[in-house]
């Protein structure tokens, strides 16, 4: 029951984040000049990492288009991020820090989305300021991986939700 409970806090995570609603324009952010970046992604899945308290690992989550969820996120050179979900779109802010590079790929990063329902997201995950994820990309694969700790908002010992996404 409480691994429900979990997943479907966190799930409501995600549909928030990514639901109808108004995003702040007004917020000055520019993300790294990073091209790739740049375009239509599509949620492709979502896993959570979950290191429970006896210490044993487990891994579960789903594969979001397969089951009929359609989340698209289009990342603009100038700060603005567009997340569709349903026919739904609402935009948002966003900004990127890169770490370190693989030859074109982000190896180590963090990608903030900012804006009301992410500033308030990012609290409830024990965040300080915007909502941040860990990001890696492969170019060659087209895929984004976000990294998020939500241990805070869970039973488990260590909780990390991994969302997976494919470059349109």
């Amino acid at each position: 029951m409480k691994k429900l409970l979990s997943c479907a806090v966190l799930l409501s995570i995600l549909v928030l984040n990514l639901s109808a609603g108004c995003g702040s324009k007004t917020e000055a952010a520019q993300p790294d000049n990073f091209q790739s970046l740049i375009g239509k992604w599509e949620a492709i899945r979502f896993v959570y990492e979950i290191v429970k308290q006896d210490g044993s690992e487990i891994a579960t989550g789903t594969e979001l288009k397969s089951k009929g969820n359609v989340i698209i996120w289009e990342f603009f050179s100038d700060g603005r991020l567009v997340a569709t979900q349903d026919g739904k779109s609402r935009e948002v802010r966003w900004e990127l820090k890169v770490k370190r590079l693989n030859g074109v790929n982000i190896d180590v990063g963090e990608l903030k989305i900012i804006g009301t329902q992410e500033k308030q997201l990012a609290e409830t995950l024990g965040q300080s300021s915007d909502l941040t994820y860990a990001i890696e990309t492969s170019s060659e694969a087209k895929i984004m991986s976000l990294r998020v700790d939500a241990t805070k908002i869970g039973p488990y010992k260590q909780n990390t939700l991994i969302y997976t996404y494919h470059k349109l």
